[in-house]
């Protein structure tokens, strides 16, 4: 019976214990939506478009990976391949977080790593459309300087395949002149006999 009640004692001082160390301490109180928390990087929630720094906007190519592999059904993108580019570019990227599970199998399947995990954490709503979002409402006025400038730099990459292309032929030419120069000069020299040195 002693023992019995020292224990449920003991037991009883370890809550306390830890009910007086957080008694006393500063609550953690933040005045939202005044203040806003900072996630960390590792925060997981809704899925977003990346942006490149190269670039300064996404690189979706409307390649429809994520949509094959989403378990949910939820993401719907189009795309086209814009005058004078060999890429495709999304012009919708429409995602129902409504049926999102956060899975993350998007942000592994895509190839240019233009997916990544958004920071914010207070979406709500009235009804079902409220989630339904256009990942790319954030670069559409910006979409034209961007085609600009992967056009650009399209065209300096083939100019730069062609004229490394080029300076291999010429290598390749230069060298082989040189290996006819050389067989021509060693059938125009008489034989040697078996006993010379040099």
């Amino acid at each position: 019976m002693l023992r019995e009640t020292l224990k449920g004692a003991r037991s009883l001082l370890t809550g306390m214990k830890v009910t007086f160390k957080h008694a006393f301490k500063k609550p953690v109180t933040s005045q939202y939506p005044r203040e806003r928390i900072e996630m960390s990087a590792a925060y997981r929630n809704v899925i977003t478009l990346v942006e490149k720094e190269e670039t300064g906007s996404h690189d979706c190519i409307d390649c429809g990976a994520c949509v094959r592999v989403c378990p949910s059904f939820c993401i719907k993108v189009e795309g086209e391949r814009p005058e004078g580019m060999k890429r495709k570019r999304a012009t919708l990227f429409e995602v129902d977080f409504a049926l999102c599970s956060e899975c993350g199998l998007c942000l592994d399947v895509c190839p240019t790593d233009t997916l990544g995990y958004s920071r914010e954490y207070d979406q709500a709503g009235y009804g079902r459309n409220d989630f339904l979002y256009d990942l790319l409402i954030p670069w559409r006025d910006r979409e034209e300087s961007v085609r600009d400038k992967l056009r650009l730099a399209e065209a300096e990459k083939a100019a730069a395949k062609k004229a490394t292309a080029a300076k291999a032929a010429a290598a390749k030419k230069a060298k082989q002149e040189a290996e006819a120069a050389a067989s021509d000069a060693t059938d125009g020299a008489p034989p040697k006999k078996a006993g010379d040195d040099g």
